[in-house]
């Protein structure tokens, strides 16, 4: 199909890409439901996550073009790297 390392790399970014949409989305449905902003845009983004975000995930997994190690090793990622800049401490 390809070479090797570069479809598992393709695949790992494919992975991460999909995380920060997927954790940026969570945070604009947190924001409006916590800090009671206008719920006009939480049909779209609810629309955006649940059908959208999802059915792309499962086309690309059932996909079978990129390695199922490199797709799991992007989405931990950047959870790995949200958690790490959230910890870092902040200079005053």
């Amino acid at each position: 199909m390809g070479n090797p390392k570069l479809m598992w790399l393709s695949g790992f970014l494919i992975g991460a890409g999909w995380s920060a949409v997927n954790f940026l989305l969570i945070l604009s449905i947190l924001k409006i439901s916590m800090l009671e902003k206008p719920k006009t845009k939480l049909g779209a983004i609810l629309l955006l996550k649940f059908p959208v975000l999802y059915l792309v995930g499962f086309l690309i997994l059932n996909s079978g073009i990129f390695p199922i190690s490199s797709i799991l090793a992007g989405l931990t990622s950047t959870l790995l790297l949200v958690g790490a800049i959230k910890l870092w401490p902040k200079r005053t």
